[in-house]
């Protein structure tokens, strides 16, 4: 039986400018999207989020696979034979076993060699409208005295929210995509040590633009995780709070309830002074509430 793990969290930033959309003349636009009622919500991309997951399993010393000045994966293998060249990166490319890969083929008609990547991401979007707040910095060229004003916008006092699906049985194996069998090439311990270091990065994941002077704190302060028969992205739509910074808890038990047949196990995990219904949260859940290291925590258990 294949295993999933399901993450639901909610962040809280500060004012930051975490993902910068394309920039008219002297202005940094802040990327977001944009409801139905003519609201305006900040979010910060998959792309992006991987980019910052990764960028800290780094810092917490998995090595990441190097780039050619082609900004092509330099693989560490000769061989040309497709079937032992997947194997050969998912055995030593953790990073690419982890977020997938594509590697083209010389010559027409010749199929690229390509990964599924086991952990997918929603974007992280945030619960509350922008709310048009606007930040200022000079921008100095050569010979020139003074400077131009920039105006960068900025989210500001918001909460964001995003899902992680892992698939933990794809991890360090060669998916077949036609059948789904599945070779694994890496032992136990190896996979245990790749999805380690996956969500110890969400525990401390650190990125985002404009940090030289818009440092922000992008780790999750709610987390709800659930170990599940298949990857259902269950949580995407069940993270809400009012504006009264308080969590929606009935979304949450609806969603446990409807998907109990495929939920094996859940806990809740929170940062204290946040939300404003944290002893409302803690008695809800009772014995299911830790702490957020301790609830990715495990998520290890679950899926090793």
């Amino acid at each position: 039986m294949r295993k999933f793990a399901n993450i639901g969290y909610i962040t809280k930033v500060n004012i930051d400018n975490l993902n910068s959309s394309e920039n008219p003349g002297n202005l940094i636009v802040l990327k977001k999207v944009q409801d139905y009622q003519g609201n305006y919500y900040p979010y910060v991309s998959g792309q992006a989020l991987r980019y910052y997951l990764k960028e800290t399993m780094n810092q917490l010393g998995m090595d990441l696979t190097k780039l050619d000045k082609n900004g092509e994966y330099i693989i560490e293998t000769d061989s040309r034979d497709p079937q032992e060249r997947y194997r050969e990166i998912i055995k030593r490319h953790p990073d690419l076993d982890i977020f997938g890969f594509m590697e083209a083929e010389k010559g027409k008609g010749k199929m690229a060699l390509r990964r599924w990547s086991p952990v997918k991401v929603s974007p992280l979007i945030s619960i509350f409208p922008w709310n048009g707040n606007s930040d200022m910095l000079t921008r100095k060229k050569e010979g020139q005295e003074g400077g131009d004003l920039v105006k960068v916008e900025v989210n500001t006092f918001n909460f964001m929210r995003g899902t992680i699906v892992i698939d933990a049985s794809s991890i360090g194996s060669i998916v077949d995509e036609l059948n789904y069998n599945m070779e694994p090439v890496i032992d136990n311990e190896e996979k245990a040590m790749r999805i380690s270091y996956f969500l110890d990065s969400l525990k401390s994941i650190d990125g985002g633009s404009k940090r030289a002077r818009l440092l922000d704190d992008l780790t999750p302060k709610f987390v709800i995780v659930t170990k599940q028969k298949a990857g259902t992205p269950i949580f995407l739509n069940a993270l809400d709070m009012d504006f009264e910074n308080n969590i929606k808890i009935d979304l949450l038990n609806e969603v446990l309830t409807e998907f109990n047949d495929i939920i094996e196990d859940y806990c809740v995990g929170i940062r204290s002074g946040i939300f404003a219904n944290e002893e409302e949260i803690k008695d809800t859940f009772s014995d299911k509430v830790t702490s957020i290291n301790k609830a990715l925590d495990n998520v290890k258990e679950w899926l090793c």
